[in-house]
């Protein structure tokens, strides 16, 4: 009986140049810590990252943004002293531009760039899921092109030319309005106004054309920026929904999936797609987390009093998986790209298969820690919670709403006349509550789930060490631990670290403790 082949990714990675996008954002954190601490054989990592006006070059920002996050606390005690001199030996900053004409560089360093580069790894983009659509393409789909260019402008050591394997990070939610089961194959559009060039290409080309000119068509009409930038946003979604996304980040996100194995013709390419992105389960220290998340603004909400009733449903499946485990699968899917280049794969990374969580546990779940621990969590309470989250169908939702604003519009009415804030507040809550349910109610109410088949064959290919340590598994944590003891807990040291402490009085404080006792 023969015995499969077992890989190594740091062989895989070994002496390897590799060029990553979107480290100033909470995943590419995770993957430059992961790789600089886990895959030292690495020969060097290229980071493009633009300037601001606060940080006007890349270096500065890349100083200010990345070394400065608490994820690289670990890598600072190891090193000690050493440390920025040893990451200055791994790290060059790329001062670029994703969305400029070869990142904003000239020719000759473009070029100087694509014949030192052995692996790109995409990880920009942008998760607005109410962008503008014109930017919502110009960072998340057309700035593609300048992968592709940086990829086709390779060359092996002999000076022979080839294409550079891409890792494009994506996620699972280009799946669009699609139900049911949701493999990591190309699915189509869900509403059919796509024309099909084979069994999983799209002619995309006359999708963008036709967002172009509607797009040229709002600035012709809208000289004035905000009022454009209204209409821009609303034309994403119905766009959008037209050709069966939710809103523009997962349209967006799949025309760009979509441009790569087109234009890399299906070859030298993993796309990885991870569904709901949390805190860290395990590594670098459990609970990292960078801003508050998708799941984590229904928690906030919920903490300042803004939410009590949401649209979802009970019993579906939300799909959240923790970022060092999607950091993990970002190496496994570069290993496999680097070993195998001819052939192109989706790897999706998700929790759904593995270790499902109902909505309502999800909830229950992060309401019981809330209910039970909130002298803990100072900066998200004032004190216990009062109301109950409850998700209601979207039916329910709407009426429940409609009813809602009228009393508020009343109260609003009455409280001025009466000088009272009052109502000013209930309205404050009543828009939080509707633009959430905008946002995020696809996601609470799902009717799919993610497969991971191939993401389960690509870990059992490498050895036993491998999996332990690169582990994309989501069967390796129990959710409510990873909810209440690891997640929350994270959720306030790291993500609400600069915000201020919502002190109780000292009374106030005392029956509060009683009241917990």
């Amino acid at each position: 009986m023969n015995t499969p082949e077992m890989h190594s990714i740091a062989d895989s990675l070994a002496g390897k140049h590799i060029f990553i996008t979107g480290i100033t954002g909470f995943l590419g954190k995770a993957v430059l810590e992961k790789l600089l601490r886990d895959v030292p054989s690495i020969a060097s990592i290229k980071v493009l990252v633009r300037g601001n006006r606060r940080l006007p070059t890349g270096l500065d920002r890349f100083q200010d943004e990345v070394l400065h996050s608490s994820i690289f606390d670990v890598l600072r005690q190891q090193h000690g002293e050493r440390f920025y001199p040893w990451l200055d030996s791994k790290v060059d900053v790329i001062d670029g531009e994703l969305t400029d004409a070869f990142f904003g560089l000239n020719h000759d360093a473009f070029s100087k760039l694509a014949q030192g580069v052995d692996l790109i790894i995409n990880s920009a983009a942008s998760v607005n899921f109410r962008e503008a659509i014109d930017q919502a393409l110009n960072i998340n789909t057309l700035c593609l092109n300048n992968i592709i260019a940086l990829a086709k402008a390779g060359s092996t050591p002999s000076g022979k030319p080839c294409i550079t394997p891409v890792v494009q990070v994506s996620t699972c939610y280009v799946n669009g309005l699609n139900q049911g089961l949701m493999k990591e194959q190309v699915h189509p559009p869900a509403t059919g106004h796509m024309t099909a060039l084979d069994e999983d290409t799209y002619d995309i080309a006359a999708v963008m054309s036709g967002l172009q000119e509607k797009i040229a068509s709002v600035y012709e009409k809208y000289p004035n920026k905000e009022e454009r930038e209204q209409k821009l946003i609303r034309l994403g979604i119905q766009q959008s929904q037209y050709y069966g996304w939710n809103d523009t980040y997962t349209f967006t996100k799949w025309l760009g999936e979509q441009l790569l194995i087109q234009a890399l013709e299906k070859q030298n390419l993993a796309i990885l797609r991870p569904s709901i992105i949390e805190s860290t389960v395990n590594s670098p220290v459990p609970g990292w987390v960078e801003g508050v998340k998708v799941a984590d603004a229904m928690i906030y909400a919920y903490a300042k009093g803004r939410v009590s009733v949401f649209p979802g449903d009970d019993s579906g499946v939300l799909d959240v998986i923790p970022v060092d485990l999607v950091a993990n699968a970002v190496i496994q899917s570069s290993a496999h790209v680097l070993n195998a280049p001819s052939v192109y794969r989706i790897y999706q990374c998700c929790s759904g298969r593995l270790n499902p969580v109902k909505l309502k546990d999800f909830i229950d779940y992060l309401q019981e820690e809330s209910k039970q621990n909130f002298l803990q969590y100072p900066k998200l309470f004032s004190g216990r919670p009062t109301n109950r989250f409850q998700t209601v169908s979207r039916q329910r939702f709407g009426l429940y709403m409609k009813a809602l604003k009228a009393a508020t519009w009343l109260r609003t009415i009455s409280g001025r006349i009466l000088g009272s804030n009052k109502a000013v507040r209930l309205m404050k809550k009543v828009t939080t509550t509707t633009e959430l349910a905008v946002i995020f109610g696809f996601y609470s109410a799902p009717k799919y789930c993610y497969d991971s088949t191939q993401l389960e064959a690509l870990q059992a290919s490498f050895t036993v060490s491998d999996q332990k340590r690169f582990n994309a598994m989501a069967n390796c944590f129990e959710w409510k631990s990873y909810l209440q003891d690891i997640h929350m807990p994270g959720l306030h040291k790291y993500a609400l670290a600069d915000k201020p402490v919502l002190n109780l009085s000292e009374d106030a404080h005392n029956d509060e403790v009683q009241k917990a006792a």
